[in-house]
């Protein structure tokens, strides 16, 4: 039989802690934070009467459910149970979930909570998290799916080098962000505006499709250089004077007898990258490698010898819009946008919103700034 008795000596004006196991507690575990969750709901339910329970149970556990699902993916994330801004901004959820009979809601609720773990450093940040959680289940679903589009609209654009490529890339986006019918009028507007999710600008307008895109990417829509001009010549002769071939400039897509620098646009040449294709012991490396001060000149050099004939580039750019028409999302986008009656200029709370729901729609869309 083991000795299980223990026995300490204490020195003069000490104090002793005698303890037969001994428990290390790091962060909080999915147990602990579910108990958490239970606890903030007994202060949230207080808002409403023991009638309302059970279908306030009902919602409530749905939107736990969806928020444990997204927070076990990230690293570290339980820990935010344990901050008395987070379980606040928990009990508030809470209370929203309990109000709302859309399932979206849920989701959307479970994301901003993430969003609060992920981008909560700044007191902007929080705030606009928290005044979205308070009117999701207030916003209706067509102006939520409108403010979303329009976001991203402002904020995405495709770094893909050949036009096709770019164009398709917009079109999966806003197949999945425009996931039901757009709303029309102002009725829309103006509930998002009372919703302080937008501020309504009547003094101006959103520039047309066919204006704001081609613009936005003007590497896909302008035509390029002409194969065989003087300017052909001089492109190639700049690019060897850096070393690059001239398979540094392909063929325009979308015009024949054309050929331009595999960027969307100008501003986009500092973070274009060079693939070297590097031997080392029989094996090959082609690792992009970022372009060097001298490259950036020369290749902006080479844009600013595309052709300035306007034929060719109205050619291009209704050679882009056809292009871009032939996509059922964009051309959906298309025609709903340039009906807009007026600007609108997103807040921050609606920024936050608009974030949130197209993370909600599909985790692969790329991530929106939460910037207005």
């Amino acid at each position: 039989m083991s000795d299980n008795k223990q026995s300490q000596k204490a020195g003069d004006n000490s104090q002793l802690v005698q303890a037969g196991t001994v428990q290390i507690f790091n962060g909080i575990d999915e147990k602990r934070a579910r108990e958490i969750c239970a606890e903030t709901y007994e202060i949230a339910r207080r808002d409403f009467t023991a009638d309302a329970y059970a279908c306030a149970n009902k919602r409530v556990q749905q939107f736990e459910e969806s928020l444990f699902s997204r927070i076990s993916k990230l690293e570290g994330a339980l820990n935010s149970f344990a901050d008395p801004a987070f379980q606040f901004l928990l009990t508030s959820a809470q209370k929203t979930a309990a109000a709302s009979e859309r399932d979206a809601d849920y989701d959307m609720l479970a994301e901003l909570l993430v969003c609060r773990i992920e981008k909560g450093q700044s007191r902007k940040t929080r705030t606009g998290i928290s005044k979205a959680v308070e009117i999701v289940d207030k916003i209706d679903d067509d102006a939520l799916c409108a403010l979303t589009v329009i976001h991203t609209v402002k904020q995405i654009l495709p770094s893909a080098g050949f036009c096709k490529a770019g164009i398709k890339i917009l079109a999966d986006t806003f197949e999945k962000l425009i996931y039901m019918e757009l709303p029309t009028g102002i009725d829309w507007i103006e509930h998002l505006d009372i919703l302080d999710a937008v501020r309504i600008n009547n003094v101006n307008q959103f520039k047309k499709i066919d204006v704001l895109y081609p613009e936005s990417l003007d590497g896909y829509s302008l035509a390029g250089i002409e194969i065989g001009s003087d300017n052909y010549k001089k492109a190639l002769e700049l690019l060897a004077s850096v070393n690059l071939g001239s398979s540094t400039l392909v063929t325009n897509e979308l015009l024949e007898n054309y050929v331009r620098l595999p960027i969307s646009n100008k501003i986009k040449i500092k973070d274009a990258r060079i693939i070297y294709n590097t031997e080392v012991n029989g094996v090959v490396d082609s690792s992009p490698k970022p372009l060097n001060e001298k490259e950036i000149e020369i290749l902006e050099a080479v844009w600013d010898l595309y052709t300035k004939d306007v034929n060719a580039n109205t050619n291009a750019k209704r050679a882009f819009m056809k292009e871009w028409d032939n996509h059922p999302s964009l051309n959906k986008l298309h025609s709903w946008w340039d009906k807009i009656p007026y600007a609108i200029d997103i807040t921050y709370v609606g920024t936050v919103l608009a974030r949130t729901n197209a993370r909600r729609c599909d985790k692969n869309i790329p991530e929106l700034p939460i910037t207005t």
